[in-house]
Order: C-alpha cells, then structure tokens, then sequence
C-alpha cells in the first residue's frame, strides 16, 4: 500500500427556520454558506475535495452554492432526517421518525419524493446517500437501489444509537458492496457504501446508553471530553486500516453546516485545521501519500470490483 484514499465529508442540515426548533442545523443559510464555503476552502489547501450530503430543503435554496461547488470538484449528494424533512413539508404525523424507524415502503416513497426535490433544484438524480445520525435498518440497502441510488456513507462502524435505530456494532469498516437482507454484512449488490472512519481502540459512554467509537470529526471537542487528541485518533485509525489491508483503503471525516468554518478563529475551525494537519501527518509518518477523494469516486470503485461470494460457516 502506497497511498491512501482521504474523504472530507459534511452533513448540511436544514436551518432553524424551517425545522423543528429543537433540530441541530444552521441558524440560516447565510450561517449555512459560511460553514459549506469555508469547509470546502479548507479542505483545498490539502488538495482534498468534499463530499456534501445536502437536505432537501437546503438544496432548493442553495442549489446554485453546491452547483459552484461540484464544478470545482465536490460531490452533492442527498441527506435525510425524515422528522425534520416532515417539520418542513408536512405538518402531520408522517414521517415523524429516523430514517432505520421506517419500513422498507416508506422509506422508497421517502426517497423517491426527496430525490425528486433535489432533482428539481440540481438538474439531476442524486446517486449518493446519507441518512442522518447513520440511522438504518435492513432494508434501507433495498431501498437505495430500488430508488436509484448507487451507494453513499451510511454507516457509522460501532456506534450504538438504539432508540434512533443507528446500530453498527460489528458491521464492515471499509468501502464495500452491500447485502440486501443485513445491513451488517458485505454483500453482492450494486450498491457501495464507503463507512465512517472509527477508531476501535476505545469505545466511548455518550450518554443515555449510546455508544461511539473516536472518528475524525471537529464538531466533537474529544480532549476536552475524553482527554483525546487528533494525533492519537488519527495514528490508531491509520494503524487499524493498515492492518485489515482492505482493497480501498480509506479514511472518512464528517462534520456539519452549522459551524463557522469561514472563522479560523472558531473553535471547531481550528480542531478541523489540526484534525488535517494530524490526518495527513500520520499518513507521511507511514511514508503513504494521502490522495483526495469523494465518496463518488470511492462508490465507483466499489462497483468495478466484481462481487465477492458471501461466506458461510457451519457449526
């Protein structure tokens, strides 16, 4: 292994004012531009691209920014918290839950009309996916592709998030074909999904009985929080890849368009600045070049690869 795949990758909420007020998200889309302008920027200077997984109702406002955005080699693609979705275009119970709450029907109709939200702002399908806080069942791979979709980010290896549906405990760390009956497993279709980079050195107590394992994200002030710094995150998730040996190799970051990355000043800025000073550290430490990336480009890989035979074992 030479070199290493690196994935820059933010959630873009919808804003407070056309979601629920308790809702993470921007305060407005002026707020929102800031963080989706800035991140990128940043990211650029490393010669890293960024991966968008946009709202619906942010992409209908702010299609023109993310249009701007992929003719400078970012990747749009589709996120979706089905209770705030429904905050915006309904004012009924439906939908009222996370994405890994609903059935396999709601959540095709839920993608379909989103898809067709998004087609009407972009001029295109959206081939890639989200759901928000990594929530999904067994059904939601079936989902995607009957939709449309050709892969996306959708997984969060170790996180444990029961009551929202966003259970990963030992699922697949690396990009991989999905299976259409256990979200867990790898599988043969023709739908990819890249996994957030985790480190599985530590398992952390979040709180209200959910579980997650240290990743490269800034929103997270880690040191404060568990006395972890960005070098150690970065050193252990790198090691751990390096030891499975996967056939794309590939580190996963995320954040979210409700901090002020155009402010070096703002303290998730500046623990994004030493989260990418750390990431691409630790790859020179280990003599790899650090190549940029979207979850596309990662995607497509997936599916040039031919699909492998599922293994059984028997007891």
């Amino acid at each position: 292994m030479n070199e290493i795949s690196i994935a820059i990758t933010m959630d873009c909420e919808p804003t407070l004012e056309t979601t629920h007020s308790t809702a993470t998200g921007p305060k407005d889309f002026a707020m929102s531009e800031r963080a989706i302008t800035g991140y990128f920027e940043i990211a650029s200077t490393y010669g890293y691209p960024v991966t968008y997984f946009v709202h619906p109702e942010t992409i209908r406002v702010q299609a023109d920014l993310f249009k701007e955005l992929a003719s400078r080699g970012a990747c749009i693609g589709l996120h979706m918290h089905p209770w705030k979705y429904s905050q915006w275009r309904y004012q009924s119970t439906r939908y009222r839950e996370h994405f890994g709450q609903l059935s396999y029907a709601e959540q095709v109709a839920l993608l379909a009309e989103a898809a067709a939200l998004w087609r009407d702002a972009m001029g295109e399908q959206p081939l890639y996916f989200r759901p928000g806080t990594f929530s999904a069942n067994d059904a939601t791979f079936r989902a995607l592709l009957d939709t449309g979709f050709r892969g996306g980010s959708i997984s969060a290896p170790g996180r444990v998030y029961r009551e929202i549906r966003s259970v990963w405990t030992g699922t697949e760390p690396d990009p991989h074909r999905t299976n259409p009956e256990f979200r867990m497993a790898v599988g043969q279709m023709p739908l990819g999904n890249m996994p957030l980079s985790a480190d599985f050195s530590r398992l952390l107590d979040m709180g209200s009985g959910r579980y997650l394992h240290p990743d490269f994200r800034p929103d997270i002030d880690w040191m404060t929080r568990f006395g972890i710094d960005y070098k150690t995150i970065s050193d252990n998730i790198l090691a751990q890849v390096l030891e499975r040996k996967p056939a794309i190799p590939v580190l996963n970051s995320i954040s979210h368009n409700h901090y002020n990355y155009s402010d070096r000043a703002d303290p998730q800025c500046q623990r994004y600045l030493v989260m990418l000073e750390n990431m691409t550290a630790a790859c020179d430490r280990r003599g790899l070049k650090a190549v940029g990336t979207t979850v596309g480009a990662i995607v497509e890989r997936v599916l040039e690869t031919d699909p492998v035979d599922e293994e059984f074992c028997f007891f």
